[in-house]
């Protein structure tokens, strides 16, 4: 006999509509900063932070999976009120691991067969037949699951996720054994296209801030079981750079797109054209394209440098300087309110006496920049 408790599965006519309100959730690892958090209904929010920090005992608690209590709202639906909870199978969401979980004794194709079947949003054949290409699934169809290498199985777990295409889609690492040239050239331009064609609500969880830089819009931060609400992105990689997490540092541009021809890529900035190759997104003319620039990949120079096989030279204002430990100068860079970051070395810093308000020239490589 199924019980069914009040208020679970209704609607609310609450003003927190549609999106994803949390109010109040503790678990055994927050007991002392309970969760708040509002999100809209659809758009891809990054979830980052320390390991051990409660990034997936979030995650899990959205997702019917842990214990807990507090209020969860999704879409005008209740699936926690207090400490009663609506089963997981019951709420509009899908959870993927950095395990991957694919059901074992059954092939590729049958795993994502069930998402398929169970999804209340299915897509279009022709839509998965683009998935299967652009995550390399298509030879590993009629594999049994146990056979995969764990590259192989994330992106068929994260495959098998896109299939069900829930309305709240929740990632935990899914990318983590996946070669990184492979995720930055091919399956984050394809996540983006993707839920630009099917919007949800996303929340990315990694400790490569690439991946939440690429994807999301917005980010939150985690430390401590302490949760921050949703955050520019740049205010958490300059929280990032002020804690020395990592050897290099990567800037993330946006850029309306002019043209694409022969795999190379035109993108305008602050009235300055700027060229990538080895393109891997669907681009139209008037687009936005988001990239990563690697700090040592930018030189900079006091003249404006004559004709070179170095395609990008951009009149940048120098707007901050930071000694770094290894003996780089870690230089803060903007052009049309974009920033950018450049690592030099102390003495070339020297040697070019730069100073800030002054404008120079950044120059970087067709093939610098990551993500398209």
């Amino acid at each position: 006999m199924e019980i069914t408790l009040p208020l679970f599965g209704t609607t609310t006519s609450t003003s927190d509509s549609c999106g994803l309100s949390v109010e109040g959730l503790v678990t055994s690892l927050n007991t002392a900063t309970p969760w708040e958090l509002t999100l809209p209904a659809t758009g891809v929010f990054g979830l980052t932070g320390p390991s051990g920090s409660g990034k997936s005992t979030l995650l899990a608690a959205l997702a019917g999976q842990r214990r807990c209590r507090g209020n969860i709202t999704f879409a005008n639906t209740v699936w926690q009120r207090g400490r009663r909870a609506l089963a997981t199978h019951k709420r509009a969401a899908s959870l993927g691991f950095q395990d991957s979980r694919l059901f074992a004794g059954q092939s590729v194709a049958d795993n994502l067969a069930l998402a398929r079947k169970y999804s209340h949003r299915p897509l279009p054949a022709e839509e998965c037949e683009q998935l299967l290409k652009a995550f390399g699934i298509a030879p590993l169809l009629h594999q049994p699951v146990e056979l995969l290498s764990g590259g192989e199985a994330q992106r068929v777990a994260l495959l098998r996720q896109l299939f069900h295409n829930a309305p709240l889609q929740l990632f935990d690492e899914p990318l983590s054994a996946v070669d990184r040239a492979q995720v930055l050239r091919s399956l984050l331009p394809t996540l983006r296209d993707f839920w630009a064609r099917y919007p949800a609500l996303v929340l990315w969880t990694s400790h490569d801030f690439d991946e939440v830089q690429l994807l999301a819009q917005r980010c939150l931060w985690m430390q401590s079981a302490d949760l921050s609400a949703p955050l520019p992105l740049f205010e958490v990689a300059k929280y990032l750079d002020s804690k020395a997490v990592g050897d290099s540092f990567r800037s993330r541009i946006e850029a309306r797109v002019e043209s694409l021809r022969g795999g190379l890529l035109t993108l305008e900035l602050g009235g300055v054209s700027i060229y990538a190759d080895r393109v891997a997104g669907d681009y139209r003319k008037g687009d936005t394209a988001v990239f990563l620039l690697e700090a040592g990949d930018i030189s900079l120079s006091v003249e404006k440098p004559g004709l070179s096989s170095i395609l990008n030279c951009l009149p940048v204002t120098l707007t901050g300087k930071k000694h770094l430990a290894d003996g780089r100068t870690r230089l803060q860079l903007t052009l049309a309110e974009q920033v950018l970051y450049a690592d030099i070395s102390q003495l070339s810093c020297e040697r070019l006496q730069l100073r800030e308000g002054s404008t120079y020239f950044a120059q970087f490589k067709a093939g610098s920049p990551a993500g398209l």
